[in-house]
């Protein structure tokens, strides 16, 4: 078993504070910019190192700062104090990632890992390469419109206009009709999601 692709372009985005099978939950202090977006894919290590689950992000949220309540509680703050709270100084932040599927050293499973990460593990954000080596097969969509009580029509148009991006240019088009092909096969039975997500993913693509 080979080790984990390193990705120098990767990012801190958490540490595991909650974990399942089904998920894991994860905070951090980060500047706004920082922020990972709403569908990204990310990563945490499970089994002692030996395999690295990849999860979908699927809630962020900023916790409670006990400065910005102070200066909301004030006068109306100073320009430069707002944008130092927005941009230069690191705020508390929580995100929630779906199991989506799990890279055991020789390469992607989608499926439910054999255990979640442990506390404390490190999440890093998948770069684009990875992105695109996931996303290759669009077989982790089983897993998703099976979550419970998930925005799950948005949080697949979100993750398939990040795994565009993350392709060449003359290459994202094909992407996104394949994955509305995908998506109307596994929801035959229900046209109206169907029409949502195509509508979506042809406001993506410009057609």
């Amino acid at each position: 078993m080979t080790p984990f692709p390193a990705a120098p372009e990767s990012r801190l985005i958490g540490r595991v504070t909650r974990c399942s099978i089904q998920g894991f939950v994860g905070g951090i202090r980060m500047t706004e910019p920082d922020i990972p977006a709403f569908g990204a894919l990310c990563r945490a290590p499970a089994q002692g190192g030996r395999s690295q689950v990849i999860g979908l992000i699927y809630e962020i949220s900023i916790e409670d700062d006990d400065l910005a309540r102070q200066l909301a509680a004030s006068d109306v703050p100073q320009e430069e104090v707002r944008l130092d709270q927005q941009f230069v100084r690191p705020i508390p932040i929580e995100i929630r990632a779906l199991s989506v599927g799990f890279h055991d050293g020789d390469g992607y499973l989608y499926d439910l890992p054999p255990q979640p990460p442990n506390t404390l593990a490190d999440i890093f954000n998948l770069p684009p390469s990875e992105v695109r080596q996931f996303t290759a097969s669009l077989a982790f969509l089983p897993l998703v419109l099976a979550a419970p009580q998930l925005p799950t029509d948005s949080l697949l148009a979100a993750t398939f206009r990040l795994a565009a991006q993350a392709r060449p240019e003359s290459e994202r088009r094909a992407f996104l009709v394949s994955a509305g092909r995908e998506c109307a096969r596994l929801l035959s039975g229900d046209l109206g999601r169907v029409n949502n997500l195509v509508r979506s993913l042809q406001g993506q693509h410009g057609s």
